[in-house]
């Protein structure tokens, strides 16, 4: 069975205006043991780091607040966001996370069928291969 450090794992960094990191958790793109299901972190930078308005066609998006503050917006409402909160984007229902306060807001996205990750896996080894140029 996978058990993973999420803090051991590189993030892909998203620039402004949707300041944020991704990291892929659990995916069946990375474990043939993870069926049915992806797991990304996303990490909203603190003072405005967001989402943009987005859908998902395929997949339902199960979202936990670990840490931090902000607002969600989804289905037309908006939604406070804080600790110990979860909501659910339904496939094909515009979301979006905005994060107003001073510290990051992290979030588990478990998506349920499991998303292709393959966008974010290649933006997190970009993003590790040219840290490692710039660090040698």
């Amino acid at each position: 069975m996978p058990i993973v450090d999420m803090n051991s794992i590189q993030s892909a960094k998203v620039g402004k205006p949707f300041e944020r990191e991704l990291k892929v958790i659990m995916s069946p793109d990375l474990d043939e043991m993870v069926k049915g299901f992806s797991l990304i972190e996303s990490i909203l930078a603190p003072n405005g780091g967001c989402t943009d308005n987005h859908t998902h066609p395929v997949s339902g998006e199960l979202m936990i607040i670990m840490s931090g503050t902000g607002i969600a917006f989804m289905d037309g409402k908006e939604y406070e966001l804080k600790p110990g909160m979860a909501m659910y984007a339904p496939p094909g229902v515009e979301h979006r996370t905005l994060n107003t306060g001073n510290a990051p807001v992290r979030i588990a996205c478990v998506f349920v069928p499991a998303i292709d990750t393959s966008y974010i896996m290649e933006s997190v080894k970009a993003a590790k291969s040219a840290g490692e140029k710039n660090n040698g």
